[in-house]
């Protein structure tokens, strides 16, 4: 008897055996195989299971996902679905740390739930299209700013700088605009601990991006490879950034700099000093505190943004095209640039 499979309690069968149907029904089945494409057979399973989910196992009263999606996952430098957050401290802390130039944490999400963020760290590659529009911008004010001061060479700074005051305005609002209609809305709010300190508050936000209590990213800077002459550091303070996904949902922004208020990560009270948040398209466009247009490098600060009504919220699609941005008027309100930002 050969290839037979014993069968408990029914003994053994073989292909002949009505186990696998009648000879209608398998005539039948063949013949529905062979008109039914793999594609097809898919997406009548994907249906079939919408119309009837099947419930997530429970353990110790928290529902856990079938499957978790890190879009990290691989990446040497972030941390990975197989190990704890504590494993991935370990593993890559940034005060000893020297490989780089970033170490990433991201929250991980359910597969096939809608999660896609618009900030790509995998890559750190700005969008081709907006970097060229934008440069376009930048070069256009340039060249105004250079015909205001040969038009007016006897004049004081400080009447310059007023002629150029509604020009800058505007290439602001232009160049946030620009990233809208180009999908470049993510930002970040910025830490700066000290070597000593970093450990611990990068294990603060780590455990809080997991969580989801802060945006879905965050990445700290590794410590400075020592001089190879005499193995001294001179690194001052590492970079920790925490992100949002559109820097014009003030309600996001607002949430989660609340949360980081909650884990002493930023001042409760504006006398305590401020941190702050940059738009990643001023990353992007290399817009740091010395940049030649006079534009501030942050967007927000969180003393500015405290008081601010919680109610203000502007949506990206409210933002594109030709439409006027609150958010344009919001960041006339914040601040008066005199501080060294980042």
């Amino acid at each position: 008897m050969e290839d037979l499979e014993l069968v408990p309690f029914g003994g053994y069968i073989s292909d002949d055996s009505d186990f696998h149907g009648t000879a209608k029904t398998r005539k039948k089945l063949e013949s529905h195989s062979k008109r039914s494409t793999s594609k097809q057979l898919v997406q009548t399973w994907n249906e079939t299971q919408a119309s009837h989910p099947v419930a997530s196992p429970v353990v110790s009263g928290k529902i856990v996902p079938d499957v978790l999606y890190n879009r990290l996952e691989g990446v040497q430098g972030a941390r990975q679905l197989n190990e704890t957050v504590d494993e991935f401290l370990k593993r890559l802390p940034p005060k000893t740390t020297t490989t780089g130039p970033w170490i990433w944490i991201t929250c991980p999400v359910v597969k096939n739930e809608e999660s896609k963020s618009r900030h790509a760290p995998e890559s750190e590659e700005s969008p081709e299209e907006m970097t060229d529009r934008a440069s376009a911008l930048l070069s256009q004010f340039s060249g105004e700013k250079e015909r205001i001061i040969n038009a007016n060479p006897t004049s004081a700074q400080s009447s310059i700088t007023r002629k150029l005051g509604p020009l800058r305005e505007q290439l602001k609002e232009d160049i946030l605009d620009l990233a809208v209609s180009c999908g470049v809305t993510s930002g970040k709010w910025m830490l700066f601990p000290k070597p000593d300190d970093v450990n611990r508050v990068w294990r603060l936000v780590a455990e809080a991006v997991v969580d989801g209590r802060l945006g879905d990213t965050a990445k700290v800077a590794p410590a400075d490879p020592p001089n190879p002459f005499t193995g001294e550091q001179k690194q001052s303070s590492h970079l920790i950034c925490v992100y949002t996904k559109d820097f014009s949902d003030l309600d996001d922004v607002r949430r989660v700099l609340a949360e980081m208020v909650e884990l002493g990560l930023a001042p409760r009270n504006a006398a305590d000093g401020a941190i702050y948040y940059k738009a990643d398209v001023y990353t992007y466009l290399n817009i740091d505190s010395s940049n030649p247009y006079g534009l501030k490098a942050s967007l927000y600060s969180s003393k500015d943004l405290a008081g601010l009504s919680k109610t203000t919220h502007t949506k990206p699609s409210a933002l594109a095209g030709s439409t006027k941005r609150k958010q344009q008027t919001l960041t006339t309100m914040l601040g008066d640039g005199k501080k060294r930002r980042r």
